[in-house]
């Protein structure tokens, strides 16, 4: 019993949680809505690392037939843990705004492969990221959660096709955010961000008309993000405006929106879940023609890696390039990928 209540206060301090104990059978019940499948995975796998229960169940008191049952079962045998007032976290554990899957800008490691049709400034090419999401500083209540954090990464493209292969375009992000989470449902992240791109030497070098044609495009950007979990699906839209534009003439309204999903059934020796998601990017600047990305896979997640989840994924992508100085240029490519974010 100290052992199930030791990792639930830390683990969940702004959760009242009741739990049941009886034959080597563990029985939770959250307050209010249920835990998503990754944040209980964390919670069930902690507390199977101790090798005495023989089954573990979660639920929440939105199912009042389970929690009556259990009641019933069990009497006033259990025990709750009650929630602190509040509670300040120093560079704690993952993010609580989840990174959308379908993003292709959102920071994050990741290598794959893109097969491009037709061929905009390669057709077998690389693409690669190099990225983090991290937390400073977490504050709880009984219903909110804030977050202050920062994000920088790399995006690249190499087109490998030639020899020698040949870098076409990088991105630099860096950004601030204040992320809010009420009930476990509602995420926004407020963000302030900047990002330079840099078309590659080796990509001018074979093809010279772009030494004329060439842009350092950069800016600094003031988003809005807004999700809500509806179960095992995440619909989410990002508003964003534009500020210190080079070139100048760039137009500052962005639209973002998508949904995930994340099954709650797992597969594969029970270390794996079905993932989708859908992207659409929209700025004005290209008469808000939409940039369609949709990928697709399996997740793999481990609690030692602090929220971190493992995807293998296949991508397909239709629209304007998102890609530094070729926005005005029409992309389509399948493609498949690995990465690592939180």
């Amino acid at each position: 019993m100290g052992y199930v209540a030791a990792v639930i206060n830390e683990a969940f301090p702004e959760e009242e949680i009741k739990y049941y104990i009886k034959d080597n059978q563990l029985n939770i019940i959250v307050r209010g809505t249920e835990l998503d499948s990754t944040t209980q995975d964390k919670l069930v796998n902690r507390l199977k690392a101790s090798s005495y229960f023989s089954k573990i169940n979660v639920s929440s008191s939105e199912d009042q037939k389970i929690t009556d049952k259990l009641h019933n079962i069990y009497g006033s045998s259990a025990i709750k843990t009650s929630p602190a007032i509040s509670k300040l976290e120093i560079i704690p554990n993952g993010v609580i705004y989840e990174a959308p899957l379908a993003d292709p800008k959102w920071p994050k490691f990741s290598a794959g492969y893109q097969r491009h049709s037709p061929s905009v400034y390669g057709k077998n090419v690389f693409d690669l990221a190099f990225g983090e999401n991290l937390a400073l500083l977490r504050y709880h209540t009984s219903h909110l959660t804030y977050e202050i954090g920062i994000q920088a990464g790399l995006t690249g493209l190499m087109d490998f096709s030639q020899s020698p292969s040949r870098l076409i375009n990088s991105d630099y992000f860096v950004g601030l955010g204040l992320s809010m989470v009420y009930d476990k449902k509602w995420q926004n992240l407020i963000q302030f961000s900047h990002i330079s791109s840099h078309i590659g030497d080796e990509f001018i070098i074979s093809r010279p008309r772009y030494l004329d044609k060439r842009i350092n495009l950069s800016y600094e950007a003031l988003k809005w993000y807004t999700a809500y979990k509806l179960g095992s699906f995440r619909p989410y839209i990002g508003l964003g405006y534009l500020m210190d534009q080079d070139p100048s003439y760039l137009k500052p309204f962005t639209i973002e929106t998508g949904i995930d999903y994340l099954s709650k059934t797992k597969i594969l020796w029970d270390k794996a879940r079905f993932i989708f998601g859908v992207n659409a990017f929209f700025w004005n600047e290209t008469k808000y023609s939409p940039r369609v990305n949709v990928s697709t896979g399996l997740q793999l997640a481990n609690p030692v890696w602090s929220g971190r989840t493992l995807k293998f994924l296949v991508n397909y992508t239709n629209g304007n390039s998102r890609h530094g100085q070729f926005y005005k240029k029409r992309e389509k490519y399948l493609g498949v990928s690995v990465n690592i974010s939180s």
